[in-house]
Parts: structure tokens; sequence; C-alpha cells
């Protein structure tokens, strides 16, 4: 049963009852009405239970889903703690290789100013190498100018006595020992000047000198220069592999970085989930809370309901036993009865159109189905509502949804019991309790509680059910 028809059990119950109560003593007829209407009621209190229980579920799975979200929002923060501190040692490594990229450079500097020192030795080395070859040349040059003379003058000396082959053997020595001994032996055989030949020895030990020293300064030089060129090679390459575990570094630790903004933003989305999850539990408490109060707002109205009945039927035994005890042909009747109409009922209101009928639709303000009890009546608001029969007013009182309502017994008309409510009203025209006519103004048009503009909603229970107004007016 929906809220609403729970909501027209409950009107109806206290709006019979109280018929009943102003009305001559009860047939067995009205009796059966308001024990099926609590009946009604009893139901709707076990469909209440129901969405009770069901709110409850909604409120129990609204909790799991927090105590779930919450610990993924633990396990975020704990990943997020741990990308912290993979990030923080991330950093120390960064700066550990950029330390070790920062010394290689500088022995790379180094190694590269020692290549240039080496490559200026090696410079030097090579210009006393071009001397040393420029000495040997000339020493060469001065031994052939020696030997020419000494030729020549051999040749003048002993052209008539001594063969020209011995002049060649003495003149063709390599070596100074070579020239030492020929040198010997031409003192000897020839008697040739021995300062020239002095000179000769003397010019061909230092051009064998000057090549050795020559040849040692191009070897130290080369040495030297290569020495530089492989401590340059070793340290570019320590440089190159420092670079590439710097790079390497640096890639991990961007890596890191990267990986603690997207814990991070997992932590955000966990929370944000979390928080969600806590709104949704929130709201599934306060359904939950609605659903409890309004199971005992009815549970309260099925007991005024019972604790009425039993006082009905225990007025209707008292006036039976009343009637029975009293004396036969007396004369005198019962008490007067509630005046009822038999003219049928009038339209409570002058012009206006029907906006919405009674039945099942689309609530204009829920946007669910739901049944509509009444007939809707679109006019003004303060447009004077007229009582749609004789009767007494039996409630006046202001609902979250209908607004300001004000109940109308009209005891038995054509027959039937009958009970009007007006509903959505701006203000009452009279006081509870007070007995109206047909056609006078009880209040007037308003659009208080659930509703979306002024409009009358008119309500109508022939004996104890809810009928469709239309069919009952003119």
């Amino acid at each position: 049963m929906s809220r609403q028809a729970i909501k027209r059990a409950s009107v109806a119950v206290s709006a019979l009852v109280f018929s009943l109560v102003l009305m001559v003593p009860a047939h067995a007829e009205d009796i059966n009405v308001l024990n099926n209407t609590s009946s009604g009621l009893k139901q709707a209190v076990s469909t209440q239970q129901s969405s009770v229980a069901q709110a409850q579920v909604s409120v129990t799975a609204a909790q799991q889903a927090v105590t779930d979200a919450a610990t993924a929002v633990g396990v975020a923060e704990q990943a997020l703690s741990q990308a912290k501190a993979d990030a923080e040692q991330a950093g120390r490594d960064l700066d550990g290789a950029k330390q070790l990229l920062a010394a290689a450079e500088q022995a790379l500097a180094d190694a590269q100013a020692e290549e240039l020192t080496k490559a200026a030795e090696l410079d030097a080395a090579n210009q006393v190498v071009a001397a040393a070859e420029q000495k040997v040349r000339d020493g060469e040059a001065a031994i052939t100018a020696q030997k020419e003379a000494i030729k020549a003058y051999a040749m003048s000396i002993m052209q008539d006595s001594m063969p020209l082959v011995n002049v060649a053997v003495l003149l063709n020595g390599d070596t100074s020992a070579d020239l030492s001994n020929r040198v010997q032996w031409g003192d000897t055989v020839l008697g040739t000047n021995q300062v020239d030949l002095d000179a000769l020895e003397d010019l061909q030990i230092q051009l064998e000198k000057a090549k050795k020293a020559a040849d040692d300064a191009r070897a130290m030089a080369d040495a030297a220069k290569q020495a530089a060129t492989e401590q340059v090679n070793q340290t570019a390459s320590a440089a190159e592999a420092a670079q590439t575990a710097k790079n390497q570094v640096q890639a991990a630790y961007d890596a890191q970085q990267r990986a603690l903004v997207n814990q991070q933003a997992a932590v955000a989305s966990q929370t944000q989930a979390l928080s969600n999850q806590q709104a949704a539990e929130a709201t599934a408490r306060v359904g939950l809370e609605t659903e409890q109060a309004e199971l005992a707002a009815l549970e309260a109205e099925q007991a005024d309901v019972d604790r009425r009945i039993a006082a009905e039927y225990a007025r209707a035994e008292a006036e039976r036993q009343a009637a029975a005890n009293k004396p036969a042909g007396n004369g005198v009747g019962g008490a007067p009865s509630t005046p009822t109409s038999s003219a049928g009922l009038i339209r409570p209101i002058g012009g206006g159109s029907m906006t919405s009928s009674y039945g099942w639709r689309i609530h204009p303000i829920y946007g669910t189905w739901r049944f509509h009890d009444g007939t809707d009546f679109g006019v003004g608001c303060g447009t004077p509502i007229k009582a749609a029969a004789a009767g007494q007013i039996t409630q006046q009182y202001y609902h979250s949804g209908y607004g300001n309502r004000i109940f109308v017994d009209h005891g038995f008309v054509g027959g039937k019991h009958m009970v009007t409510a007006y509903n959505h009203l701006s203000g009452y025209a009279l006081k509870t309790g007070t007995w109206v006519s047909q056609g006078q103004i009880i209040g007037y048009v308003g659009t208080t509680g659930a509703s979306t503009g002024c409009h009358l909603h008119l309500m109508l229970w022939v004996n104890g059910g809810l009928v469709n107004p239309v069919n009952y007016l003119p």
C-alpha cells in the first residue's frame, strides 16, 4: 500500500469515527465498515513494516559500502605513503647519480687538460726532434763535405804512388770504429792529414748521438701523447657511463614522481567515494527514520481507531440496554439524529475546471507513479469553498502533503453515509465542530502543502470507502 493510500485509510477512519460519535445509535453495517477500515490500517501497518525492513537493509548496505570505501581509502593512503618513500629514495639516488656524474665530468675535464699538456709536450718534443734531425742532416752534410775534402786531398798526394781502390776503402767507412781503423791505417799507409780525419770522426759521432736523441725524444713524446689519449678515452667512457646512470636514475625518479601524483589522485578519488558513500548512508538513515516515523504514526492511528471501535461498541451496547430498559409506549423517541441531506451534493466551488482526475497518475512533484485520491479543480487562490452538503466540520488541521484540510461529516445523504475533505486551503472560514448548511462557505482555495498551484483537492468517502467525487457531483 502506498503512503497516499495509508493516509487515505487513516483519514477515512478518523472521519467515520467522528460521524459515529455524532450519529444516532450505530447500525451493525456502520460497525462493519469501521472494522473493515481497521483491517485496512492493519494491512497498511504490515506493509509499512516491510518498508521499514527494506529501509534497514538499505542502511546496512550503505554502512557496508562506507566500510568498504574506508578500507579502500586506507589501502590507497598506505600505497601513497609507500609512493612517497619510493619518491624520496629516488630523489636521493638521483642526487648521488648527479654527484657521480659531476665527479666524472670533472675527471674528464682534468684528463682533457692533461691531454692538452701532453700535446704541448709532444709539440715541444717534435721541435726537439726537428732540431735533432736538422743537426743530423747538417752532420751528414759536414761528413759528406769532409769526406770529399779528404778524398780530394788524398787523391792529390797519392795519385802516383797508391792504387785508387785503396783510397775508396779508406773513405767508405760507415761507423766511427771503421773510420778509426781506416784512419789509423791511413796514417800508416797514406800519411793523410790527421786534423781532417779527426774532424770527420767527431762529426760521425755527433751524427749518431743526434739521431739517437731524436729517436728518444720522439718515442717519449709519442708515449706521452698515447697515454694522454688513453686517459681521455677512459675518462670519457666513465663520464658516458655516469651520464647513462644519471639518465636511468632520472627516469626512475620521474616515474616515481608520476606514480606519486597518480597515487595522490587515487587517494583523492577514494576519499571522494567515501564521502559519497557516507552521504548515501546518511540519506538511507533519513529514509529509515522517515519510514519508522510513518510506521509509528500508523501504529498510533491504528491504536486510536481500535480504541474508538471499542468505545463505539460500548456506546451502542449501552444505548441498546437503555432502550431495552425503557418502558414501552411512553411516546418518547430516541436522541435526535444527525442532520442529513437528501438533495445530493453540490460542487464546492463555482466555476473552475477539473485539472486532475481521481486515479493513478505520475505525481507532478515527486515524478513517481502514485494514486491520486481525489479530484482537483483549478481555480484562483482565495476563491470561497462551499460545503457540498449539510453536516458538521469534524477536523481542521495542516498536513505536509495535503496542506490545510477541512473534514465535513454529512451523515446520511440519499441513504449513504458521506464524508468530504477539502485540501490545500489558504484559510478556514469556521471553527471545528460547527454545523454547516449545504452551500455555506467553509474555507478558501490555496496552494499549501505539496501543491504546484492554486486548486481545490476534493476527497469523498461513501460508507467508509474512498470514491471518485465526480461520480457524486452534479
